[in-house]
């Protein structure tokens, strides 16, 4: 049992240090806005507008990072299919 700890405790820091070296952030709204920003070729600034846009069109004008991960992952599952 404490070698399961061990290794689920390794594992979660890998993806802590990964998910930081990869956005600089651990907050899934950061994540979303440079992942559209390198898809697009546009600036971050343009895309944290049309995130924010998108949000409020859904009635969301707060979004928090229950909000933003639920985004993010349909963002990445749109662009693994092929979509936009």
């Amino acid at each position: 049992m404490k070698n399961a700890l061990i290794v689920v405790l390794l594992l979660v820091v890998a993806a802590g240090v990964a998910t930081y070296s990869r956005y600089q952030s651990f907050h899934p709204c950061d994540w979303m806005e440079q992942d559209l920003a390198d898809s697009s070729g546009l600036p971050r600034l343009a895309m944290r507008a049309q995130i924010r846009a998108e949000f409020v069109l859904k009635g969301i004008t707060d979004p928090g990072p229950t909000d933003c991960v639920l985004a993010w992952w349909d963002y990445r599952a749109n662009r693994e299919q092929g979509g936009t």
